[in-house]
């Protein structure tokens, strides 16, 4: 393309946004070459430059420009000035001259990057690059070699799991992040050769979209720092107002909520085993048997018809009372039946009770040595209509727009519920996180969240249970200011790293996970446990001292009489 000087600024303006608009950085950042003919223009080199950074700044995110273009002056009057202050990484420059002869030459001069300068050096020379040897200039831009040649970039950071850690330096006291987020950070910075600075929102938030952005993504979005130091999710909605390069992490939506224990009456756990109605029922039961069992020992039809007399030494009332008693308490009995039928049925009654004492017992044994788990809900839309459990979920992630925006009535029930626990004054800010660790260790509050937070999550808060959302996969990328040409740029690495599986090694390695694994198979019998035992102890001694009260009463009363 060709531009006349006077609408040179224009014309550049409308190529670069018409490139960011189309998203075909691929495609032009190879063919920003510019030739410039500097005939008859005065002050040529500082003119362009300057116009040049001026549009990359207003239109280019300060990256379009300076790193993928390449800017060939011709013809440029001498002397060639020391210093350039504008912010283009790729210039040549041919330089009009004579040599002793006074015939005419041309010198072809680049612009090289020093740790903390620009100087020019000119081709086929050797220049020291300050590490004690020479470098042999043989190309017209050797800058493009060394990526982002130094820059410092802005990063926006917050902490954020077990990602990124925000600690206290112990030599000096500054903040300093670790974990994932310096490793990777680290590696970019070495591969693409730029230094970086973190910064923090100062609301300190994740960033919500009102009118417009505000938090960490509206430091992104007002171009405040050039990227995000923390992936967020994909959604349509981000990707209106950010760029986001390759994929760094995929994850599920799961719920987390604290196990619910059935055994939290231990008082009346020996007495729990089995619903109210059944010990009625046994009650009943006993009180039947002790009648029948008199009625056959005492009343044999066979042999009242056939004899007319009452068998010999017939059990009392209270030999059928401890007889109907004694069996499922595994005791023995004073009277034996005397009759066939009181023979089948003392039979009959011994194998009922060995069988409901087995159930009993096992039951017992059951749920003293593990756990019982009383689970509230299992999918999504039962945690929506669960009244119990009040639902969490971090405000400015994708989860929320997921629930915020949808038209399901499920998703409307879940939002409300989110709502509601909001009115309790959960803060915005980086003590949300402890806050619903807090909410969630006691009890009766549901975490909407991510695969990879609820493993954090799982390390610091003990008991909890995690049910997939089945809503499909999400996933995880740095946001970038919309059309910014270093998404591109930074997504060639976090393919590398991506693929060669350094973002699951670094999380391995910076993970505080314990790694002995503990079998809850077996537990011990807690103290608390027996408070059910000693309970019904005192419960039965004090029965039998009152039976045996009453019994010496009755008898004194009758020897007395």
């Amino acid at each position: 393309m060709f531009f006349h000087v006077h609408a040179f600024e224009r014309s550049l303006t409308g190529l670069m946004e018409k490139t960011l608009q189309k998203n075909q950085l691929h495609i032009y950042r190879k063919l920003f070459n510019f030739v410039v003919f500097c005939d008859g223009i005065n002050n040529c080199l500082p003119r362009i430059t300057n116009i040049s950074s001026k549009k990359d700044k207003e239109c280019g995110q300060g990256t379009l420009l300076r790193h993928f273009s390449k800017w060939f002056f011709l013809n440029v009057d001498p002397p060639l000035v020391s210093e350039v202050h504008a912010d283009l990484d790729n210039i040549a420059v041919a330089i009009k001259g004579k040599d002793i002869s006074g015939r005419s030459n041309v010198n072809i001069s680049t612009l090289l990057w020093k740790p903390n300068t620009r100087k020019w050096s000119q081709i086929g020379d050797s220049t020291n690059d300050g590490d004690n040897y020479s470098v042999f200039i043989a190309t017209l831009f050797p800058n493009t070699a060394y990526m982002l040649n130094g820059r410092k970039l802005k990063i926006g950071i917050l902490e954020w799991g077990e990602f990124c850690k925000k600690s206290t330096s112990p030599t000096n006291g500054s903040i300093v992040y670790t974990h994932v987020c310096k490793d990777l950070f680290d590696s970019l910075g070495e591969y693409l050769n730029f230094t970086y600075e973190l910064i923090e929102p100062p609301d300190k938030s994740w960033g919500e979209l009102s009118e417009t952005w505000d938090g960490l993504l509206g430091m992104v979005a007002r171009n405040d720092v050039d990227l995000s130091g923390i992936p967020y999710g994909i959604t349509l909605k981000r990707t209106k107002t950010f760029t986001f390069p390759h994929i760094m992490y995929q994850y599920e939506c799961e719920v987390v909520h604290k196990k619910l224990s059935n055994n939290d009456n231990h008082r009346m756990l020996l007495v729990s085993i089995f619903k109210w109605e059944v010990y009625v029922c046994g009650l009943l039961t006993i009180v039947w048997c002790i009648g029948l069992y008199a009625l056959l020992e005492r009343y044999s039809v066979g042999e009242h018809i056939k004899a007319g007399e009452i068998p010999a030494c017939p059990p009392s009332t209270s030999d059928s009372v401890m007889t109907a008693v004694l069996v499922p308490l595994r005791q023995g009995s004073l009277h034996l039946p005397q009759t066939i039928p009181g023979c089948i049925f003392y039979a009959s009654w011994w194998l009922f009770c060995i069988t409901i004492v087995a159930v009993y017992t096992g039951n017992l044994f059951a749920i003293v040595s593990v756990v019982k788990e009383k689970i509230p809900f299992s999918t999504i839309e039962e945690l929506a209509e669960n009244d119990d459990f009040q639902i969490i979920i971090t405000k400015g992630s994708s989860i929320q727009d997921t629930y915020k925006y949808s038209d399901d009535s499920m998703s409307k029930k879940i939002w409300a519920k989110v709502l509601h626990t909001r009115s309790a004054n959960i803060p915005n800010s980086l003590v949300e996180d402890l806050h619903i660790k807090t909410l969630l260790q006691s009890g009766y509050y549901a975490y909407i969240t991510g695969s990879l937070n609820a493993d954090g999550i799982e390390k610091t808060v003990d008991n909890l249970r995690r049910m997939k959302c089945s809503t499909g996969p999400n996933y995880l990328s740095l946001p970038f200011p919309i059309n910014s040409p270093l998404a591109e740029l930074f997504s060639d690495k976090l393919i590398r790293l991506y693929d060669n599986g350094m973002l699951e090694a670094w999380a391995r390695k910076r993970s505080s996970k314990i790694t002995e694994e503990y079998v809850h198979a077996m537990t011990k019998l807690q103290m608390s446990h027996l408070q059910s035992a000693w309970t019904m102890c005192v419960s039965g001694i004090t029965v039998a001292f009152t039976v045996i009260g009453i019994e010496h009463f009755l008898n004194y009363r009758v020897n007395k009489h």
